[in-house]
């Protein structure tokens, strides 16, 4: 579905405000546990967000299932994070990485068609070039993205959609714990 054009302050605005109102308005019903403490499932939000957090989860989730790791959870704090960090790249869509205490993976696209789905799979295609029993990327590939998604210690997910200024698309998923030690195997 096609979004008119809206200025990227005018959006995040209304973005934050739209959030802050699907969040603010849920309470939960009994104490969180410290599994699900700062987190927020497919049933928290309004229907067209709730669709978005569940494309994402599924998305991810399905990489991770097939090693059986534990599916990620979504952490509204990690999309805060993401959604600010994508504010502070929407003026030149650079994908500058944010370098802060979690995982990170960035998306730019030049159309805004792309779904989470698409999104996560460009990513996880990377699996093509790594070596999970050698812990190796293929010379002059990437694979950290993948390496990322599958990360076993990763447990919760927060990502953002930003609209740059120049109409390009930014995608940004926070992972937490973060992965990618050197040296270290993701499962």
């Amino acid at each position: 579905m096609s979004l008119p054009y809206i200025t990227s302050a005018a959006f995040s605005f209304s973005f934050l405000l739209i959030l802050h109102l699907a969040v603010a308005g849920v309470q939960p019903q009994s104490p969180p546990t410290s599994a699900s403490k700062n987190s927020m499932t497919a049933t928290t939000a309004p229907p067209r967000r709730r669709n978005y957090i569940r494309e994402f989860l599924q998305a991810h989730n399905k990489f991770r299932s097939a090693f059986h790791i534990q599916p990620l959870t979504w952490d509204k704090n990690l999309t805060r994070y993401a959604w600010r960090w994508g504010e502070k790249r929407a003026e030149d869509c650079r994908m500058i990485h944010s370098y802060g205490p979690y995982g990170e993976n960035m998306f730019w696209g030049k159309l805004e068609h792309w779904t989470p789905t698409e999104v996560v799979e460009s990513w996880a295609g990377e699996e093509k070039y790594y070596n999970l029993n050698t812990n190796e990327c293929a010379d002059g590939q990437t694979c950290g993205h993948y390496t990322q998604i599958i990360w076993k210690e990763s447990l919760r997910l927060g990502c953002a959609r930003v609209n740059c200024d120049n109409g390009e698309l930014l995608v940004i998923c926070e992972y937490d714990p973060p992965g990618n030690y050197v040296n270290e195997k993701p499962i």
